[in-house]
């Protein structure tokens, strides 16, 4: 719900300047997500793996031109990534803690939800006009928010008066976001224009980990915290998007 609200909040706050202002540009745009660097990585020795593999993007923006060729932009940026579940889940039976005697494997069961990041930017664009199309220059920082993937790990062996779990001990996690791109728009009427974009985008999220055995005791039932854990692992971006432009004068 939070996002939600974010974003509304954000188109709201365009849509005000935009009441002010006559020369105001916004697009709508979408396209594929293609993870780089160890956040495409699924190695299990490699903390920094995300596991993420191909995905989608969604970008909302708004420009006001300040002159013929600089303007400021905002950005809502929507971004998915499904998880490769075999890496991920090889990943967390192997941090299995030796005090688990978890010798049957089909035993364990595993959910993960896909990576999500939404993220609100601003920052300068540059605009050079080649005649047939714009080509826009643009780097944008600001805040991103991270929705974990949501991992868990469980062994439940019924001859046992006990079962494990790996789970993940935080659901979002907040950090700087930058991204660097670029944008072809082409002139389809006085008001719209056709836009292609191709963009790099980085942050970080920081994931927190708890593993557990909960035991049945006489007296009820005990769990007992194994371990804990953190790693940081770099989001590493490329997106291309396709949309439209549309002008207000």
């Amino acid at each position: 719900m939070k996002k939600y609200l974010l974003i509304l909040g954000f188109i709201s706050c365009c849509s005000l300047s935009q009441a002010q202002y006559n020369n105001w540009y916004f697009s709508f745009s979408m396209g594929g997500s293609w993870p780089k660097s160890t956040y495409a990585n699924s190695l299990a020795s490699d903390k920094s793996s995300g596991y993420a593999e191909k995905g989608f993007s969604l970008v909302i923006d708004a420009t006001f031109p300040l002159n013929d060729h600089w303007g400021l932009k905002g950005m809502t940026l929507i971004n998915t990534n499904t998880v490769d579940n075999d890496g991920m889940q090889k990943l967390l039976t192997a941090r299995v803690p030796s005090v688990i005697s978890a010798n049957d494997p089909s035993k364990f069961s595993y959910t993960s939800n896909p990576w999500m990041w939404n993220a609100l930017l601003g920052g300068p664009v540059y605009t050079l006009n080649l005649g047939r199309f714009y080509w826009d220059l643009q780097l944008l920082g600001g805040l991103n928010l991270t929705y974990l993937p949501q991992q868990k790990l469980q062994y439940n062996d019924p001859a046992n008066k006990w079962y494990y779990s790996d789970t993940n001990s935080t659901s979002m996690n907040s950090s700087f976001g930058i991204l660097a791109g670029t944008a072809f728009r082409f002139p389809i009427s006085q008001q719209l224009n056709l836009k292609l974009g191709f963009d790099y985008y980085r942050s970080d999220a920081k994931v927190s980990y708890q593993q557990t055995r909960t035991s049945q005791q006489a007296d009820g039932v005990n769990t007992e915290v194994l371990a804990k854990g953190s790693y940081s692992i770099p989001l590493r971006m490329i997106t291309g998007t396709i949309g439209f432009v549309y002008y207000l004068n």
